[in-house]
């Protein structure tokens, strides 16, 4: 039974960087992700990391990849199940169970926690029956057809933004939704949303409800107004995936975020977080946060091995 030095839970910017300083230290280390990428793949553009630009988050996923395959850094495309901590009379260790074609353990001396966030779901009637029929949370999840189609978007951060702006190139018109009265992505999007025609922005609202018979076909807004539409991309923000922690027992704020310290090290001796899953960087959740985070967290580990050696 192998025992990795390091055992990487999460294949988005955190969890690749962490393999890339991983392999710099000489750290034995695995990386385990269902979903290379994470939410970047939904970015319609990247124009904030430095040194590449006007990119989409697929392409920038590309990138990262092409650096892990060469470094060779060992990755598991696996869905983690459960992280069990294991004590013994002188040393602890950690098993992380997986599921793909079957169920899979692996056992590592430390953990870097970077599985980040998930999509926000909306209290709205009938949204369930609607998922994948009109409803989707990205861009890409063929939840709906686009061209030519009255479509709407609900949320007014930089991704829901960047989603009416992609949809407004094929579809007749998109409902920009937004709950307050003034977007709150950043102005470069502001601005560039404010010159495209066919997008219409509607402050102050909530979707109630969601009507139509196979598919979605109408959202009603709290003030009773409907809107003809077949499609509605909910881009609402992120809640962090807290599903794996609970059973080490790891603290997190009130929201449900991992809380580290400036070694990015949690409550638990030997796991550590980085990325959007965590309070660190000023809760600034950023690519290139994600990746400082990141680099941070395994010098970390480096530290914790040396002192054990």
């Amino acid at each position: 039974m192998k025992t990795y030095d390091l055992i990487i839970i999460g294949a988005g910017p955190a969890g690749i960087t962490a393999g890339i300083y991983a392999k710099n230290f000489g750290i034995d280390c695995l990386v385990i992700g269902e979903n290379i990428g994470g939410l970047i793949n939904a970015a319609y553009k990247v124009e904030n990391y430095p040194g590449i630009f006007n990119i989409s988050g697929k392409e920038l996923t590309k990138e990262f990849e092409k650096h892990r395959k060469y470094l060779k850094i060992a990755l598991k495309k696996e869905r983690v199940e459960k992280i069990t901590l294991l004590q013994g009379q002188d040393k602890t260790s950690f098993e992380v169970s997986t599921i793909s074609t079957k169920k899979n353990y692996y056992y590592s001396k430390s953990l870097i926690l970077a599985f980040g966030t998930e999509a926000r779901k909306l209290n709205i009637k009938n949204i369930e029956k609607f998922e994948k029929r009109g409803v989707g949370y990205h861009i890409d999840d063929n939840a709906f057809l686009i061209k030519n189609k009255i479509l709407a978007v609900v949320g007014g951060a930089n991704s829901a933004v960047m989603g009416a702006v992609n949809l407004s190139k094929e579809a007749k018109k998109v409902y920009l939704i937004y709950r307050k009265d003034k977007l709150r992505a950043d102005a470069i999007w502001t601005n560039r949303i404010k010159k495209i025609k066919n997008i219409e922005i509607i402050y102050k609202a909530n979707i109630s409800e969601l009507k139509g018979i196979q598919k979605l076909e109408k959202i009603i807004l709290d003030d009773g107004k409907e809107l003809n539409v077949s499609g509605l991309l909910i881009e609402a923000g992120c809640v962090p995936n807290k599903y794996l922690i609970n059973n080490l027992k790891i603290k997190t704020n009130q929201k449900g975020y991992i809380i580290v310290d400036k070694k990015q090290a949690t409550n638990i001796k030997g796991v550590f977080a980085a990325g959007d899953i965590t309070t660190g960087s000023n809760e600034f959740r950023q690519i290139i946060t994600a990746c400082s985070e990141a680099s941070i967290a395994v010098l970390g580990v480096f530290n914790l091995i040396k002192d054990k050696s």
